[in-house]
């Protein structure tokens, strides 16, 4: 359409008042865009732009919905200079529909604000709270359209068709990447795409304004500000401290939020008012450095729900609640954990975990075995817990190790008395053919079963019986030059983590496995008139400068974030959970990701030191025993008398060529 010949003066007032404030729209063009709108529209827009003149560049949310679409015509028309108007309550750019005292709001703040008007008791759950449609709350309106809906891409229940997860969204430019993409959120500076979102809301950061830590989703002099200080409110912070929201919860912040969980899970317990060991864990963990990680724990972790059963019960946490709540492997390392998180905390006494389980085992094997009963428990007694004990005290307390090695011979020798009581055979009447075909069916695994029946041979329960050691391939090390590359790629490469070259100048110096490793204390490094000592076996090694100045560094750090800031640990590699350090099986992988092997590594370093010292002084030096000692002189050194032997058989039988 095209602006009459004359038109009348009223148009022509709302087409002056229209470029005055935008210089570059030329009159003309005022014209036609004046033509194109309705009556009613004219009489609204050109009403408002008497009293607010500025109302097409200022971004006032009081602007009337004809005025809006009046900006974005003009935007189309690809005029220079407007602003659309943002939400009063939350900053956004959005149609405004529902006026309020001081400006207009879009539909989800219009849905808040009717809802903050009606609070009252629900008439579907009861509950007192906002009732935003027809004395219904929020939750319980969404049930009951979501109860006759169905979305048609996806099939579920929902409030709209289709819902929110598969209606498509158009793509924009986000203002942060830079690249088109859907659109999750509309914020002061712009279009933003899901990933920048998330990791918005994940990782606050402090303002360069006020210096606040939170959401930054404004933009002032190029640089991306919060939203009071790019002059809307604060969508995302927390309703009771005002800090940054959580991303996993609504309204409260992630140590709000972890606050309102150990009020309900501690409610009931009168231990957890006072100042007992339930006090102090409730404590620790709301004032963990890392409030995520708890938060993560108690909404989330199995172990924190059975925590929450068992104080239902109203007793004091013990391990008998504990074991009765063991019916399987899952439940195992659920009770388990939450054992360990206890004991760390201190709320129940520590107990030898290796006798227990090993114990448990046992048990549970003589149920399906009964009538090996004694000969399995005097086994395990005399023979498996004892050196289950010293391997324990080996491996500086860790007892996964042992557990396994104690499991697998349990196993083996139940198997193999209940197949020898197959075949009308006890272990006293077993013979060495019978053992032979038992040992050929599988040899992966059952010579293990060595360990017992060596034990019971010498308790006179069987016959002197032969079970070869199980084979062994030679261990196979680096060449000299990448041993050296990576020692010196650990000392000196500062792109590396602390502990991963502290890890990897220990294992590649004095070949310790990795068990050993973790469990370093931080008392095992000890100083002495200004020299360094690291401990491994009974006898401190004095360490180099450069090594000695990143085990000091490493142990003087603080604890990392999560469980292991709430404890103080003692090690030299702290773990996740509180009082526990860290896997071997974690540390193996962090070197692996540095081309840092394992076994190798290892092999190499021994092999090195066994050409240098004698076993007597390799042994108590690294912890090892006297035949494994032995044994690394043996691969370390040249064995020259096979070559001896061939030169007397060739001075003897004369040369095996002809002689020319």
């Amino acid at each position: 359409m095209t602006a009459p010949a004359s038109a009348p003066d009223t148009w022509r007032e709302l087409a002056r008042l229209m470029t005055a404030s935008l210089p570059d729209l030329a009159d003309p063009d005022a014209a036609r865009i004046v033509a194109d709108l309705t009556p009613s529209a004219r009489g609204r827009i050109r009403a408002h732009l008497t009293t607010h003149p500025d109302a097409l560049v200022s971004g006032d949310s009081a602007a009337p919905r004809s005025v809006q679409a009046l900006i974005t015509t003009l935007a189309e028309h690809g005029v220079t200079g407007v602003r659309a108007p943002a939400c009063l309550r939350c900053g956004r750019v959005r149609p405004l529909r529902r006026a309020v005292p001081g400006g207009r709001v879009c539909l989800g703040c219009e849905g808040i604000l009717a809802a903050r008007g009606n609070i009252g008791p629900c008439t579907s759950c009861g509950k007192t709270g906002p009732r935003p449609s027809r004395d219904t709350c929020a939750a319980c309106r969404r049930r009951q359209i979501a109860a006759t809906r169905n979305c048609s891409t996806c099939g579920k229940p929902a409030e709209l068709d289709p819902c929110s997860n598969c209606r498509p969204r158009p793509p924009a430019l986000c203002a942060l990447c830079h690249t088109s993409a859907p659109v999750t959120a509309r914020w002061p500076l712009g279009p933003v795409c899901t990933p920048c979102y998330r990791t918005a809301r994940s990782h606050p950061l402090p303002c360069p304004d006020c210096g606040r830590t939170r959401v930054l989703i404004g933009r002032a002099e190029h640089r991306r500000v919060c939203g009071p200080c790019a002059g809307v409110p604060d969508p995302y912070a927390c309703e009771r401290c005002a800090g940054p929201r959580s991303y996993k919860v609504g309204r409260l912040c992630d140590r709000c939020a972890v606050a309102d969980h150990l009020e309900d899970l501690f409610t009931d317990v009168p231990d957890a008012a006072g100042t007992g060991s339930l006090a102090a864990m409730r404590a620790a963990l709301a004032q963990a450095p890392d409030a995520g990680t708890v938060l993560n724990w108690l909404r989330g972790s199995r172990s924190a729900r059975l925590l929450r059963d068992l104080m239902t019960t109203g007793r004091s946490l013990s391990h008998t609640d504990l074991d009765a709540t063991i019916d399987g492997r899952g439940t195992a390392m659920t009770a388990e954990y939450l054992r360990g998180l206890l004991t760390a905390y201190q709320v129940m006494d520590p107990r030898d975990e290796l006798t227990v389980r090993i114990d448990r085992h046992l048990e549970r094997t003589v149920a399906r075995h009964p009538e090996h009963g004694s000969l399995l428990r005097a086994y395990v007694r005399w023979s498996l817990l004892p050196r289950a004990r010293r391997h324990q005290a080996a491996r500086a307390g860790g007892v996964k190790h042992p557990i396994r090695w104690a499991y697998t011979r349990i196993n083996l020798a139940a198997e193999l008395l209940t197949t020898t009581a197959g075949h009308g055979l006890t272990i006293a009447t077993l013979d060495q053919g019978r053992l032979d075909v038992w040992l050929a069916a599988n040899p992966g695994t059952r010579y293990e079963v060595r360990d017992f029946v060596v034990w019971a041979h010498r308790r006179h329960h069987a016959r002197d019986l032969l079970v070869p050691h199980r084979p062994k391939a030679d261990p196979v090390g680096l060449d000299e030059d990448s041993h050296w590359d990576l020692l010196h790629k650990c000392l000196t490469d500062t792109r590396l983590d602390l502990d991963v070259r502290v890890a990897g100048a220990i294992l590649l110096l004095f070949g310790q496995h990795l068990t050993r490793i973790t469990a370093l204390p931080i008392t095992a490094l000890t100083n002495h008139d200004g020299t360094m000592f690291l401990t491994l076996g009974r006898t401190p090694i004095p360490l180099p400068t450069t090594l000695a100045d990143l085990l000091t560094t490493l142990a003087d750090r603080p604890a990392p974030q999560g469980w292991a800031a709430n404890t103080s640990a003692g090690w030299l590699f702290p773990g996740h959970l509180p009082g526990a350090h860290i896997s071997a099986a974690a540390l193996s992988r962090r070197l692996a990701a540095c081309h840092i092997p394992n076994r190798p590594a290892r092999t190499t370093a021994l092999v090195a030191l066994a050409c240098d010292l004698p076993p007597a002084v390799l042994g108590p030096m690294l912890g090892l025993h006297p035949i494994t000692a032995v044994q690394w002189r043996r691969r370390a050194a040249t064995d020259w008398t096979a070559y001896i032997q061939a030169r007397q058989r060739a001075l003897t039988d004369g040369p095996p060529y002809p002689r020319p």
